[in-house]
């Protein structure tokens, strides 16, 4: 007797799916059920919702394929539903080959998990971060039960999965599964990480000297005479090239202020342990043979690329980890010349130009983070995907500076200041490779062209709109999604938030003329664009920070108003209109937190005391 695919929706899994919208949901589901032959998903197999992400564009759903109960490893068919509730985009890793199997394990996620650690060769004490989980996984063209484990110690670089065969214990696969910016990779560490203990918190502004994005771009200047790496050494024109800036909401604990606010802190992730820089005064003006600039650098940046994403662009997004708020090491890696991101960390290391002084590599690795959150994990590194993501991140925030010219090479650089130089080549948003022609199989050298073909969106269309709909877009992908349908995807997006988002039909075909002109086969369109739009600046929050009843001023027609956390999860809905203007988020937990419009590209923001 033929099986239906069965699509489960728990009532508790999360807030993502308990406040997703049913109407999306219910397009989203009928649309895999009437693709499964095309998809090729087999008569057996099933699939369950457990994660979706409202955004500007719409609403993503991503089905994880299940077997009695248990999460097929990285496989998904991910499900874009537009504001007009069509389906506009989809995204596939189903695995038709995963053989019905005993999904009973032999032994315990404990006992899996002190085996990877005796492979590993790290002591639990070491530990920073940990995740279990049972998945099934396609070992050697066979189905198996296994344990995923993975790990983040001081005492070992990287970010580490192990796969533990569940029935067996032995160690099926073991790898760093961190994401650095450039090759190499070193391994030694000795210390072990430094715990803080939390007590009543106030935010507090501080002040600090950073590089913007770097002291070459700064004073428009060429690597050599003053501006080399001098072995971490300062002198005059490295310390007038540096940028006076306001640290936002910066922790201060008991007389004593501490780089941690709502987006980003400082921790002890891996060796060198230089501390934490919590002082008794808001002044971190430090110069950069000192070891505080980097660490004041890392906080600036990445605080002020968050509040532009939260903010400005209206796209909710932070890490799923450590409660939403990214946990950065500006001195870590063992020293290497090199930085990585893992599990919503970022690790930067010290060799030659240290990486936490330049800008590129800081919104670089953010960028990899950023990848990772809007996909619930799914980043994708097929032809060098999220290589190039990091590199148009980083790009795209120097340029909007304006500090180089038009005819000046270094506009172009990623990695101006760390590389460029005779510590590494570095790399560029002028590579001139073509899509599929060049690759060369080296995730690094084809990022390039995705980042070089979005700057030039960037230059036809501006930076706003390309990065909102470079997230958006990238919030529709997954962990198979290569460059050619990321930029699908990314059209897609912009196509989606229409009007609402700023863009005309011109801005669509500017981006189809560039992905073409790249190598990329996009599909036919007509333009119809999305003009569901009203006068959104007339709108207000009284009062705002609250602890009970918020009203909203000025609305003059009926909409469907969602609350969102800074993780991008749904914790509120409801009908507002002229004569019921007021919510009441009295039950919501301290925090920050963002209401959108369902119909419009409107996003607004609130702080619940």
């Amino acid at each position: 007797m033929k099986q239906k695919l069965l699509f489960t929706l728990f009532s508790v899994f999360s807030c993502f799916s308990l406040f997703a919208q049913v109407e999306k949901l219910t397009v989203a589901t009928n649309w895999l059920e009437d693709n499964k032959h095309e998809l090729n998903i087999q008569e057996h197999h099933t699939f369950e919702m457990l994660f979706s992400r409202a955004g500007l564009a719409g609403e993503t759903f991503r089905f994880y394929q299940m077997m009695n109960g248990v999460q097929v490893f990285d496989a998904e068919v991910t499900v874009h539903v537009s504001n007009r509730n069509t389906v506009t985009y989809y995204a596939s890793t189903y695995k038709d080959s995963i053989q019905t199997i005993n999904t009973t394990p032999s032994i315990t996620e404990t006992e899996a998990f002190n085996i990877a650690l005796n492979n590993l060769n790290v002591e639990v004490s070491s530990i920073i971060q940990q995740e279990r989980a049972l998945f099934l996984i396609n070992q050697n063209n066979e189905t198996a039960l296994a344990y995923r484990v993975f790990v983040q110690a001081y005492s070992k670089s990287g970010g580490w999965e192990v796969m533990v065969d569940a029935q067996t214990g032995a160690i099926l696969s073991s790898k760093d599964i961190a994401i650095y910016y450039h090759g190499d990779k070193d391994k030694d560490k000795k210390k072990q990480a430094n715990k803080q203990n939390k007590s009543v918190s106030f935010m507090a502004t501080g002040s600090a000297m950073i590089y913007d994005t770097d002291p070459l771009t700064a004073t428009s200047s060429a690597f050599g005479g003053q501006f080399v790496d001098g072995n971490d050494a300062t002198n005059a024109a490295l310390d007038a090239a540096r940028t006076a800036v306001t640290l936002l909401d910066i922790e201060l604990v008991g007389g004593q202020y501490r780089l941690r606010g709502p987006f980003t802190e400082i921790a002890e992730l891996t060796s060198p342990n230089k501390g934490l820089f919590i002082q008794s005064t808001n002044n971190f003006e430090f110069n950069r043979q000192e070891d505080g600039f980097e660490a004041v650098n890392v906080y600036y940046h990445t605080d002020k690329s968050m509040r532009y994403i939260n903010n400005d662009l209206g796209i909710a997004l932070a890490p799923p980890q450590n409660g939403g708020v990214i946990r950065f090491d500006p001195h870590g890696a063992s020293g290497a010349d090199n930085s990585f991101y893992t599990s919503g960390t970022l690790n930067f290391g010290e060799g030659c130009v240290d990486d936490a002084e330049d800008a590129d590599v800081i919104l670089h690795e953010l960028g990899h983070g950023l990848h990772d959150w809007i996909t619930n994990g799914g980043l994708s590194q097929v032809d060098g995907l999220s290589e190039g993501s990091g590199d148009y991140w980083a790009n795209s925030y120097k340029r909007s500076l304006g500090l180089w010219s038009v005819s000046d090479a270094a506009r172009n650089f990623v990695f101006g200041w760390d590389g460029h130089n005779p510590c590494w080549n570095g790399r560029t948003t002028v590579y001139t490779g073509q899509y599929p022609t060049n690759l060369t199989g080296q995730i690094h050298t084809d990022g390039q062209m995705w980042a070089t073909t979005l700057m030039e969106i960037w230059e036809d269309i501006g930076r706003n709109k390309t990065d909102r709909a470079f997230l958006e877009g990238l919030g529709m992908t997954n962990s198979g999604t290569n460059q050619e349908n990321a930029a699908i995807a990314v059209r897609q997006a912009a196509i989606d938030m229409g009007t609402a988002g700023g863009y005309t039909c011109a801005d669509i075909q500017a981006i189809t003329d560039r992905f073409t002109a790249q190598g990329y086969n996009m599909p036919p369109y007509t333009c119809n664009l999305s003009v569901d739009e009203f006068a959104a600046n007339t709108i207000s929050i009284f009062p705002n920070p609250t602890n009970g009843i918020i009203t909203l001023k000025n609305i003059k027609q009926e909409h469907n108003a969602i609350v969102f956390n800074m993780l991008g999860q749904k914790v509120k809905n409801q009908t507002v209109n002229i004569t019921s203007n007021t919510m009441d988020v009295s039950n919501l937990v301290t925090g920050t937190y963002f209401i959108k419009f369902s119909d419009v590209d409107t996003v607004l923001k609130f702080i619940k005391e």
